[in-house]
């Protein structure tokens, strides 16, 4: 498949925008102070509209634009460039835009737009917002040798970067997560490529995007499939159940997730099913009087497709609770009301960071 060139892109992106646009508008090649295009850009387009004036478009066309070079772009494009051109839409075109950068531009308020669909234009001046859904994988993928967030290995080595904070290096990564050197370094270089986490020219780690790695690690963990999932209803009730847990010491081994453990942390609801990783699940189904159902479980056991999964729990009121990245992953990565009481838990976390975040590396190896 034969790519664009730059001029290519650049014209493809002008027809597309001008068929998106009403009649009125027309999209030009904007000259500034008689000295051509500006030099700074791949080009500066100027919208005008009769009645509301026009306004600059400053535009960036790349053949890929990785969420790193988003960052790049942001502070080459700073205060001095933009009051030149008095604060004008910046508009990045690509074939294709992940999702992860999509997010970056609308953060930096920059438009994008990409030949799959994905569109996002917000100008004040004429008045033109448009926002379009395209692609969310790439429809053209390009062989690469980078890792992906993808497997109970890179959840290791995602749960490390959330629960500690910075600065590390590349070999305690290894060491607390039970994890190769070479396999770390090659997760580093790429969540380094997608601005999720910032390193040193030593390759020491010194800033993570925690919400952002736990965001991305759901997007292909499901609870009830990456683990060995059973479904049960409980004869005198889940909630019944958990309050004789908390009490009985001859309750079996058991580390709780999903909604018992995050109504601990952020209550959305009161929790009506209880969700258990387990080492033994025919004593937890004779301790807890388990009947087997395929619908309205109120009482599901996991053996965890990880042992790290269990690793790094937190004690509340006596019984184990998963660590709260790995509450984050599970509820996101769960159903019915999962997600919800999972986008709970992570808000209190982005406001309480201090209050679980710890400074050393958790042992999930062992």
């Amino acid at each position: 498949m034969l790519r664009d060139t730059e001029s290519g892109l650049l014209q493809r992106a002008r027809l597309h925008l001008a068929d998106l646009l009403p009649p009125a508008f027309e999209l030009s090649d904007a000259v500034l102070d008689s000295q051509g295009p500006f030099e700074g850009s791949d080009a500066v387009w100027q919208l005008h509209e009769q009645n509301a004036g026009y306004s600059l478009i400053l535009v960036e066309a790349k053949q890929s634009l990785t969420p790193r070079e988003v960052s790049r772009l942001r502070k080459q494009l700073s205060g001095p460039v933009m009051r030149l051109m008095r604060n004008p839409t910046v508009l990045c075109v690509a074939p294709w835009l992940s999702p992860r950068t999509r997010a970056l531009l609308d953060e930096a308020g920059f438009s994008y737009l990409d030949f799959t669909g994905n569109v996002r234009l917000r100008i004040d001046r004429p008045a033109v917002y448009i926002r379009l859904q395209g692609a969310d994988r790439d429809p053209n993928p390009k062989p690469q040798s980078q890792a992906r967030l993808h497997g109970p290995k890179a959840r290791r080595l995602v749960r490390l970067l959330v629960e500690a904070t910075p600065p590390y290096r590349l070999k305690e990564l290894a060491e607390a997560g039970g994890l190769t050197p070479g396999y770390v370094s090659k997760m580093l270089y790429s969540l380094d490529e997608q601005a999720l986490v910032e390193r040193d020219p030593r390759g020491v780690v010194e800033r993570v995007d925690w919400a952002g790695l736990l965001l991305a690690s759901t997007e292909r963990y499901d609870l009830l499939r990456n683990n060995q999932a059973s479904t049960f209803i409980a004869q005198e009730g889940a909630r019944v159940l958990y309050g004789r847990m908390l009490t009985d010491i001859t309750r079996p081994s058991v580390v709780v997730t999903g909604s018992f453990a995050a109504s601990d942390i952020a209550k959305v609801a009161a929790p009506t099913q209880l969700v258990l990783y387990v080492r033994d699940p025919e004593h937890m189904r004779n301790f807890g009087r388990l009947l087997p159902t395929d619908r309205g479980a109120d009482v599901v056991l996991l053996q965890p497709e990880d042992i790290a999964q269990v690793r790094g729990t937190r004690t509340v009121d006596g019984l184990q609770h998963v660590g709260l990245s790995q509450l984050v992953l599970d509820c996101l990565g769960g159903n019915g009301r999962l997600p919800e009481e999972g986008q709970a838990v992570l808000d209190w976390m982005r406001a309480h960071e201090d209050a679980w975040r710890r400074q050393e590396l958790p042992e999930l190896n062992r």
